[in-house]
């Protein structure tokens, strides 16, 4: 598959750290922000987590079916890779950074953001994106 993430195609996963440097320091709770019922990883804040599962829920097709419980994060995104076309794959991928950018509003703002507020957010940000990466291409 022939899949155009930009110039540097591992910015969107490094654009997603982790709370584990933050827990080793003990400067945080490892648990979930939102849900309270597991350690806070990406694995489990992007996909696990009731309030990402809800998310995934208003999309379509495989990402609405995709199995919930993946053993680590490499592993879904391989997973996803592998299954997804690639404007599929774009969709995953603007939902799990919009998943994120709603943990980070929570934690930090105290601000709780609804799941179909999450998705309407990717799903403009994709589209955005779409009609530039097309701009782009015209000219």
């Amino acid at each position: 598959m022939d899949v155009k993430l930009g110039d540097n195609p591992s910015y969107v996963w490094q654009s997603l750290p982790q709370a584990r440097n933050l827990i080793r320091d003990g400067s945080i709770d490892p648990t979930c922000t939102f849900c309270g019922q597991s350690d806070e990883t990406k694995c489990h804040i992007l996909w696990e987590c009731s309030l990402a599962r809800n998310v995934w829920a208003l999309g379509q097709g495989k990402l609405q079916k995709s199995c919930s419980v993946m053993p680590s994060f490499c592993f879904l995104t391989h997973s996803m890779i592998e299954r997804l076309s690639a404007k599929e794959l774009e969709s995953w991928a603007m939902i799990a950074w919009s998943l994120r950018n709603a943990r980070n509003r929570f934690h930090f703002e105290q601000c709780q953001t609804q799941p179909n507020a999450i998705f309407k957010a990717a799903t403009s940000l994709l589209e955005e994106y779409q009609r530039l990466a097309l701009a782009r291409q015209t000219h």
